[in-house]
């Protein structure tokens, strides 16, 4: 061997490593300029102790070592049979599960002959089978098939790669014959193969003997026509991350703020983390905190993670390049999405294209690691590569700026659809889609990372009819789920929105909206009162009999929880009004049932039972009782009917009044439920029957959202918690 594999060696064994030109110079002591040389085959002859250092800086062990010095030794060496594969990080890092699972299985009694790890670029393959391999006493063979980007090894020529490091004489020139002295090679001593970058299956199929030898596949393509056991890597894990980085930069350049930031910002991603500990470390008059500052702009981010000739984008250029263009146009599509997950319509959406071809170059994505798979056919993508396909997207403005339009539109029309599920027939500005309430409640909620994103843009962009119409459909489903916490946010769109077009109806009904948003989301019952003296004061210009009767709801809601009994009295009195001369049973129900909390709140219990007796007749006797707004109409109703009668003396008839509502109440609608079980709780100890109070209360913990509570909830998950201790419960 000639002195130019000197060059080759040493630059296989430093980016293998990880490391920069500038950070092999700063653990070696050689300098830049002569570690380039060498590399570039222009220093044929260096000074032994300038290998010396170099085998230091690297941390080699006896294979490496023996390995780059092998060209400077001649033909005496017998490099032939050298183990050529990279060396062990001497900061080899996490994958403790994943390293324990293949160290195990490389053990001969394990009588496993396949192992396939597979994952996204620059996640740590290569290195975990290298570090897998150094733990296990047996010959070991690398054969790096370079399949992506550079044309790939056959079969034949796999199997010659890995009879060169096995067997003296010069490998079979035809495929049986490489086969057959594999095979008799394996009978013998124990081999341990690692074959690297593989491209597809056939490249690893020869290999497979009966014998004593295991193979290890690593590639980017999860090789599923391989059977095998199979280990796919994902990111590391924090604590992981976190050691790597303080193991590679000195503690004079770190800090555990910048640090936690950096793993945030690489996103876990093994190859990011040591390009951007690398970087730090070679460069000493720098920090992490430096670093980070600069990588926030998610613009530059993997312009800046490059260190020296290693590239975090060119690592995952490599796979990109090989898509044909219909894959590589999903791929850059899906940087136009919002949410973390994403299912194949909201990709077609973007690409204009068919979902279920969609679905097939999604799953080709999958294979080659660019996309992940979520399960439910719900993808992903990892921030570090999503990065890279918006730089690609990016690549073409128009071409972007033609698939978030696309997106955006299909998302709203799909919302205005979800939404108007939940509009009382009639009513919705579209007509009844062909999804039933599950469904679209599933959407909205599922969704909501994407299209609340695609509501905004169209608030920004002037779309101020889509913006006020989608905010007076999604009122309808808002009480299903007031733990979003986003209501009033929307709903402050929607205002400006109602501002530019100059329509007082409009002004009036968001400020109604507001006013809800307000009570419910925010507990700050004088901003909704602010937001209700609005509703109103637009209703009357606007002249709409409806909006006037609205106005004075919420109006009536604002007084009572200011307690202005006498004033909350007035306006309910006139929303009741309103909405009889208007006919409108629905509204009707609803205001009657404020009046009757205000009454209730007066001490005049006859009339507040009268008025809610009236509310949930009405509900019961005039709405469709499948509809889910008007099951939670109900049990609000029979909730504070209830309350009413508990406070007159009628506890029997409130406990038969809660029966009633929890048998028309499904265990899945939580806040119905829990109100119910609140109440009933509450009669029960009225009874005398605290046990039975005491699960009430329990159940009804159990059936209020963990997390995210809007303050009406979170105000009711208080109560109920004080009620179960002094029940005797458990504070917590």
């Amino acid at each position: 061997m000639g002195d130019t594999d000197l060059a080759a060696r040493l630059r296989t064994l430093r980016l293998a490593a990880g490391m920069t030109l500038e950070a092999l110079a700063e653990r070696s002591g050689v300098s830049v300029r002569g570690i380039s040389d060498i590399e570039r085959g222009k220093s044929l002859h260096p000074q032994p102790r300038t290998v010396e250092a170099l085998v230091h800086g690297l941390r080699l062990d006896e294979g490496g070592r023996r390995w780059l010095r092998a060209p400077l030794l001649g033909a005496a060496a017998d490099v032939g049979r050298t183990d050529f594969r990279p060396p062990r990080l001497a900061d080899f890092t996490g994958r403790a599960p994943e390293l324990a699972r293949l160290v195990a299985g490389l053990d001969p009694s394990a009588h496993r002959p396949l192992f396939v790890v597979s994952g996204p670029p620059g996640i740590g393959k290569t290195a975990l089978v290298t570090e897998a391999f150094g733990r296990v006493d047996a010959r070991r063979v690398f054969v790096d098939l370079a399949g992506h980007g550079r044309p790939s090894s056959t079969a034949l020529e796999v199997l010659q790669r890995v009879l060169r490091q096995c067997d003296p004489g010069d490998p079979p020139g035809t495929l049986a014959a490489a086969r057959a002295r594999w095979s008799e090679l394996c009978t013998g001593e124990r081999v341990l193969v690692h074959l690297d970058n593989v491209s597809d299956e056939s490249q690893v199929r020869p290999v497979l003997v009966e014998g004593r030898a295991t193979v290890v596949a690593t590639s980017r393509r999860s090789l599923a026509g391989l059977d095998s056991e199979r280990i796919v890597l994902d990111v590391l894990g924090h604590e992981d991350g976190r050691r790597l980085l303080e193991r590679a930069i000195p503690a004079g350049q770190r800090d555990t703020a910048a640090v936690e930031e950096l793993i945030a910002l690489c996103d876990g991603f093994p190859l990011a983390l040591r390009v951007a500990a690398n970087r730090v470390a070679s460069r000493p008059a720098t920090s992490v905190a430096d670093l980070v500052s600069r990588l926030r702009s998610a613009d530059r981010r993997l312009a800046l993670l490059v260190a020296g000739d290693v590239s975090v984008a060119a690592t995952i250029a490599v796979s990109y390049d090989d898509l044909d263009p219909a894959v590589a146009a999903v791929f850059r599509a899906t940087a136009a999405l919002d949410g973390v997950t994403f299912g194949p319509d909201l990709v077609a959406a973007a690409t204009d294209g068919g979902e279920v071809d969609t679905e097939d170059h999604l799953d080709q994505l999958v294979d080659l690691g660019l996309v992940e798979p979520r399960g439910a056919d719900r993808y992903r993508v990892h921030d570090i590569i999503r990065l890279f396909a918006l730089g690609r997207l990016r690549d073409d403005p128009a071409a972007e700026s033609a698939a978030r339009d696309r997106l955006t539109g299909w998302l709203l029309d799909r919302l205005l659809a979800a939404g108007s599920a939940f509009v009382v027939p009639g009513r919705a500005p579209v007509s009844r889609p062909d999804d039933d309430q599950d469904t679209a409640r599933d959407w909205i909620i599922g969704e909501v990372d994407h299209w609340w994103p695609a509501f905004q843009r169209a608030a920004a962009g002037g779309r101020h009819d889509v913006v006020l119409t989608l905010a007076s459909v999604l009122q309808w489903f808002a009480n299903l789920w007031p733990d979003w916490g986003r209501w009033y946010e929307l709903d402050l769109l929607a205002e400006r929105s109602a501002e530019a077009i100059g329509d007082d109806g409009a002004r009036s009904r968001i400020a109604g909206h507001l006013a809800w948003a307000a009570h419910v989301e925010r507990a700050d019952h004088d901003l909704a009162g602010r937001h209700a003296e609005d509703a109103l004061t637009a209703a009357e210009r606007s002249g709409a009999v409806d909006l006037v009767a609205w106005g004075h709801y919420h109006v009536a809601w604002s007084l009572l929880e200011a307690g202005d009994g006498d004033g909350a009295e007035a306006h309910a009195l006139a929303a009741v009004a309103g909405f009889e001369a208007e006919d409108d049973p629905v509204f009707l129900h609803q205001a009657r049932g404020m009046l009757g909390l205000v009454l209730r709140a007066q001490g005049r219990h006859v009339e507040s039972v009268a008025s809610l007796h009236a509310t949930v007749d009405g509900i019961v006797e005039g709405l469709d009782p499948v509809d889910e707004r008007v099951r939670y109409a109900q049990a609000l109703a029979r909730a504070e009917l209830a309350a009413s009668l508990l406070e007159s003396g009628a506890v029997d008839e409130a406990l038969a009044v809660l029966d009633d509502g929890l048998r028309a109440v499904p265990d899945d609608t939580g806040t119905s439920l829990g109100l119910l079980l609140q109440r009933r709780a509450s009669v029960l100890i009225a009874l005398g029957r605290r046990a039975e109070a005491l699960h009430d209360v329990e159940r009804a913990l159990g059936a209020i959202p963990a997390q995210g509570r809007p303050a009406r909830l979170e105000a009711l998950h208080r109560e109920l918690r004080a009620l179960r201790v002094e029940l005797g419960g458990p504070p917590d």
